[in-house]
C-alpha cells in the first residue's frame, strides 16, 4: 500500500479515521515529552527555539502552546486546514544563521517535516505501547496514511514526506544517526528534564488538562513535594521514549533498572485506562471534535468501531 500520493489527493479523516483514535487521546501526555526533545535535538529547531524564543526560561510551556493547533489541525473538522495553515503562518519568521555559518529557517521542508515525524511516531508509540489494542500491519499502515493527510493539512511541499511506513521509519532512523546533533537547546533540556522536581506547569494557561481536573491541578502542581515526586516518573517517560540509539549518541544515562520502571509505567497506564472516565480521556480540541461528529466522546474501541 502507499500512503503517499504523488498526486496530492486529499484523504478523508475524521471519526472513522485511525488517527483520531490516538491523536488527541490524553496519553500524548505520556509521548509529547519525548517529541518536543527530539524536535530540540534538530540543530534548527534547537537555534529557532534559543533565538526566537523564551526558551531557556520556560522550556516546557512552547510545547503547551504547540498543541492546540497541533491537535486541532486533525480535529477542527471544516476549519482543519485553516488551524494547519496558521500553525504554518506562525512559523514564517523563525530563521537564522547556525554556529557553522549555514542558515536556518524552521519552513525548510526538510526541518518541518521533521516536527511532524516527531508528532506521528508520537501517536503511534501512544497506540503501539499505551494502548491494550494491538494494531495489525494494515493498520498501521493505515494509520502512517492518516499521518500523511495530517501534514497534506500546512499546505507544505509533500515531496519529502516517505510514502510509506517502511520508508517513514527508515528515515526517522537516519535522522536520529545522521541530522540530530547535540546543541544549547538539547543540552540544555536534557539537564532541565533530569532535575529534582518538574517546573510548575499550571502556571500555563495552555496546561492540557480537563476543566474539572483544573483546579485541583492548580492546587497540588505548584507544590515542591508534588513536584519533587513527579520528576522521577517524567523523567523515565520521556527518556524512556527516545530511540535506544538517539540515547546513546546524546549520553543520556539509562539502566536496565530504568527500562523495567518504564515497561511498568505503561503496563500500569495500559491496565487502568479502560477504568477512566471517558470524559477525561480526550484532549480538548480532540475532545470538542467528538462531540461534533458524534454528540458524545468514545470510552474505547474494539476491533468493531467505537464503544
Amino acid at each position: 500500500m502507499v500512503a503517499h500520493d504523488e498526486g496530492g489527493a486529499r484523504r478523508p479523516l475524521g471519526a472513522q479515521s485511525l488517527l483520531w483514535r490516538w491523536a488527541g487521546d490524553m496519553r500524548i501526555a505520556f509521548e509529547g515529552g519525548p517529541a518536543g526533545l527530539l524536535q530540540t535535538m534538530h540543530p534548527a529547531i534547537g537555534h529557532g527555539l534559543i533565538d526566537h524564543s523564551d526558551f531557556f526560561d520556560d522550556p516546557v510551556d512552547r510545547v503547551f502552546r504547540s498543541l492546540p493547533g497541533i491537535v486541532g489541525t486533525v480535529y477542527d473538522g471544516p476549519q482543519a486546514d485553516a488551524t494547519g495553515l496558521r500553525v504554518r503562518d506562525f512559523h514564517h519568521h523563525i530563521k537564522g544563521e547556525l554556529p557553522d555559518g549555514g542558515r536556518y529557517h524552521a519552513l525548510h521542508p526538510e526541518t518541518f517535516w521533521w516536527a511532524h515525524a516527531t508528532f506521528q511516531r508520537m501517536v503511534d508509540r501512544i497506540a503501539e505501547h499505551w494502548d491494550g489494542r494491538r494494531l495489525s500491519a494494515y493498520e498501521r499502515e493505515e494509520l502512517y496514511a492518516d499521518g500523511c493527510e495530517w501534514y497534506r493539512r500546512y499546505a507544505m511541499t509533500d515531496t519529502v514526506v516517505p510514502p510509506d511506513r517502511a520508508a517513514f521509519e527508515a528515515e526517522v532512523d537516519r535522522y536520529c544517526a545522521e541530522v540530530l546533533q547535540p546543541n544549547p537547546a538539547s543540552d540544555y533540556l536534557i539537564e532541565f528534564i533530569g532535575r529534582s522536581a518538574i517546573p510548575d506547569m499550571s502556571a500555563s494557561p495552555d496546561y492540557p488538562t480537563h476543566p474539572r481536573l483544573r483546579p485541583l491541578a492548580n492546587l497540588l502542581l505548584p507544590t515542591l513535594p508534588v513536584r519533587a515526586a513527579l520528576a522521577p516518573p517524567l523523567r523515565l517517560v520521556i527518556f524512556g521514549g527516545l530511540p535506544p540509539l538517539v540515547r546513546e549518541r546524546f549520553d543520556i544515562r539509562w539502566t536496565r533498572a530504568d527500562e523495567a520502571a518504564y515497561r511498568a509505567i505503561r503496563a500500569t497506564v495500559r491496565t487502568a485506562w479502560p477504568a477512566v472516565p471517558a470524559a477525561f480521556k480526550w484532549y480538548p480540541q480532540a475532545r470538542k471534535g467528538w462531540l461534533r461528529e458524534l454528540g458524545s466522546v468514545p470510552r474505547t474501541f474494539t476491533a468493531e468501531g467505537i464503544a
